[in-house]
């Protein structure tokens, strides 16, 4: 079982994996207009993902590493040490990866859209029609591409 993220302070997809496939996805994130604190918002997402591993059991974990565009330097490195904390007290093996290799390995070119990187993963999975948000569909390409990489990834 994998556990898939799209990384972000702000929403985070997610979807789960088992034998190569997709078996359920989601966003993880506060949902408020006003401002949020990023740690306030990182401290809420690591306990969505403690109630996602408590239901599905991971063995591992796989993330696409979170970019700056929105967020200050700060909030990023508290994501990312604050996922690398939570996977390690779980024991999980953690696998990251940039979008950029994620997006060259899926779709062509390595610097097409979120919109078009999902659409190139609902087509190599045969998941046309299926309404996901682009979180959704990027946490899905990252375990794809994890599990691509790795050799297990169902035939």
């Amino acid at each position: 079982m994998l556990l898939a993220l799209d990384t972000g302070v702000r929403e985070t997809g997610w979807a789960v994996f088992q034998d190569g496939q997709v078996v359920e996805s989601g966003v993880a994130g506060l949902k408020s207009r006003r401002k949020v604190e990023p740690k306030v918002r990182i401290s809420h997402l690591i306990a969505s993902l403690s109630e996602l591993a408590d239901r599905w059991q991971p063995q591992a974990v796989a993330f696409s590493q979170p970019s700056g565009i929105n967020w200050e330097v700060p909030a990023l490195d508290l994501l990312v040490s604050s996922l690398a904390g939570w996977s390690s007290e779980r024991g999980l093996k953690q696998h990251s990866y940039t979008a950029q290799e994620v997006r060259a390995a899926i779709a062509e070119p390595p610097n097409v859209s979120r919109h078009q990187l999902g659409y190139a993963i609902m087509l190599i999975l045969g998941l046309i029609g299926q309404g996901r948000s682009t979180h959704e569909w990027e946490a899905i390409a990252v375990g794809h591409f994890h599990l691509t990489r790795s050799g297990q990834a169902a035939a």
